[in-house]
């Protein structure tokens, strides 16, 4: 019986799921992230070969099994490509690599032509049209990812900045990062900060989660500009007719401000659809 191992490694997270020949998942492993700003090209092999072995223990012959990863960070850079290739290969030598995003967007769109707009830790949107894909955003935390969790938390923190001096009147965003982060005062938020450099990017992204079940407009405002950047990334592609689009990541998926922000500025061209197979099924789909 044929089998695939779908890994969706994204910024906060690593999946490793096994589907049978029918497309069911059968078994799973979960891990942190392997980002390989966060690990490093050698702790992305390590952790892939932990995986691997742990599976080979359960019964599992990968000298059979079709392997798919979907990794953030496999972008346009040459040297990090190549980096990332020869950590993956060296555990899973005919593994099919992609941009985490695009693999996503295999799942979501079940292969077909289409628009995948994904907003987790950063953001990024792809177009499947005939066989070419276009892509835009995808820049990284540094010089943009508009919409992401990083951008959006970035932004929550400069409102609780403001709130916390008087440059804004204070709300509920506010006092709840006050007792998330059992702060006496505001100004005790910067050492923790700079205790959180190794991981910034991941501790800055959390702010988008604690600001989303508060009542604040500041905070709002910042959910309904990240639904415009996110609608822009999308909107810039020329269509041609009706285009199915799909959303992924944390943010579009479980923050339904940005979520209705992103449909109210979609173009009237786009049909959102929605898909029933996590992330990982691509594999098996890729295979097919």
């Amino acid at each position: 019986m044929k089998q695939y191992l779908g890994i969706d490694a994204g910024g906060t997270h690593t999946r490793f799921l096994i589907f049978d020949d029918k497309g069911v998942n059968i078994d799973r492993i979960d891990r942190d992230s392997i980002h390989f700003m966060r690990v490093g090209f050698d702790g992305i092999k390590k952790v892939l070969g932990e995986v691997r072995l742990e599976f080979e223990q359960r019964g599992y012959d990968f000298e059979s099994m079709g392997v798919a990863i979907g990794t953030a960070g496999y972008g346009e850079d040459q040297q990090v490509r190549k980096g990332i290739e020869d950590a993956i290969w060296g555990v899973f030598p005919k593994a099919v690599i992609m941009n985490d995003a695009k693999f996503a967007m295999a799942s979501a769109l079940s292969m077909n032509d289409g628009v995948y707009l994904i907003s987790g830790t950063g953001s990024i949107a792809f177009r499947k049209q005939d066989c070419n894909y276009d892509r835009r955003g995808g820049f990284g935390y540094l010089l943009a990812d508009e919409g992401s969790a990083f951008w959006i938390g970035k932004r929550i923190l400069e409102v609780f900045t403001k709130e916390a001096d008087g440059r804004l009147p204070r709300t509920d965003l506010y006092t709840a990062i006050m007792h998330h982060f059992e702060l006496t005062e505001a100004y005790d938020l910067i050492s923790i900060a700079n205790n959180h450099q190794s991981d910034y990017r991941t501790w800055v992204a959390q702010f988008s989660k604690i600001a989303g079940n508060v009542q604040s407009v500041h905070a709002d405002n910042v959910y309904e500009r990240a639904g415009q950047e996110l609608a822009d990334l999308a909107n810039n592609f020329e269509l041609n007719g009706k285009t199915k689009i799909a959303f992924g990541g944390g943010v579009l998926l479980n923050n339904k401000h940005v979520y209705n922000a992103v449909v109210k500025n979609l173009s009237s061209d786009f049909e959102v659809v929605t898909s029933d197979h996590p992330v990982e099924y691509a594999a098996y789909l890729l295979f097919q």
